[in-house]
């Protein structure tokens, strides 16, 4: 009986029997797109991954998604370590030179100041008021651009993700947040507190979001940009 079973491993008609069976399993496997995002869970976030999942799919491939801290991310896609970031603003791209803008618009997303409502009218003039602590989540390109164009005067904090943030203002370590509307409506200590948080009226900037592939992927571009165009008519 082992002989017979070594016969048929070394039977030239047994290995190509087998060999054509895995080259079929593998035909009907179709490519893995590894795509980053940060670690917001915000319905914006869903509607997006839930367009380029379609998008991908109709392609002919499957799309996985893993949440990390926003500004590892986008480290670890501009390496290649990941084929892709879910969305981003529009100018990344001089910081993050293997990183492809897909080119169609995803969202639009505003950057507001978020205070304590019990000291909302205090903050009329924050961003000449050098005492204030002004947080935003490290890799949050809105709020770090803001930052960096100068357009406040406080002492800027940053910290990992948008619970972090919340909590620290809620517990006043902080005075401002800098953050979008979808993202800390999704920060589970914006939903436990009970309204204790107060947007303030300014729209401080605002972008487009897209998607965007590592340089590999740059053949995806226009047949990406047709489909994510295609659905949002």
């Amino acid at each position: 009986m082992r002989n017979n079973q070594a016969w048929y491993r070394r039977s030239p008609t047994f290995l190509l029997l087998l060999l054509g069976v895995m080259t079929s399993v593998a035909a009907q496997t179709p490519p893995t797109m590894a795509i980053v995002t940060g670690l917001s869970h915000s319905q914006m976030s869903a509607r997006i991954e839930n367009r380029l999942q379609l998008a991908y799919q109709q392609l002919g491939y499957r799309m996985t998604l893993q949440r990390l801290p926003s500004g590892r991310s986008l480290l670890m896609s501009n390496a290649g370590e990941f084929d892709g970031e879910l969305f981003r603003i529009s100018d990344i791209a001089p910081q993050y030179p293997n990183l492809r803008q897909v080119p169609t618009p995803l969202e639009h997303i505003q950057l507001f100041a978020f205070v304590r409502k019990d000291a909302s009218n205090s903050y009329t003039r924050w961003q000449d008021n050098r005492q204030l602590r002004v947080a935003y989540v490290r890799g949050f390109k809105l709020a770090e651009h803001y930052r960096s164009q100068g357009r406040f005067r406080g002492q800027p904090m940053v910290v990992t993700t948008v619970d972090q943030a919340v909590n620290l203002l809620l517990q006043g370590k902080i005075d401002v947040l800098l953050e979008d509307i979808a993202s800390l409506q999704s920060s589970t200590f914006e939903l436990a507190s009970t309204g204790q948080l107060q947007q303030l009226p300014e729209v401080l900037a605002s972008r487009e979001l897209y998607h965007y592939v590592h340089k590999k992927h740059q053949h995806l571009l226009v047949p990406l940009a047709k489909l994510l165009a295609d659905t949002a008519q």
